[in-house]
């Protein structure tokens, strides 16, 4: 089995830990389900930002130094 960025729990498959059942029922608990079609759904935008707190090391751009 594979072990850190691409073991079971990696950025790509946040899924398995938090289900989408999980996230509908928050996105509509805080009313915050899409009303119409968009480029990026709620909740691929919940996983993206869950991933991003998760896994701060994997794929983060720095501020040039200036």
């Amino acid at each position: 089995m594979a072990a850190g960025q691409y073991g079971p729990v990696s950025p790509g498959r946040v899924d398995q830990v938090v289900p989408f059942d999980l996230v509908d029922a928050v996105l509509e608990e805080t009313r915050c389900v899409q009303r119409r079609l968009r480029d990026l759904p709620t909740r691929v935008a919940v996983y993206f930002l869950l991933a991003m707190r998760l896994f701060p090391e994997v794929g983060s751009v720095s501020a040039p130094p200036w």
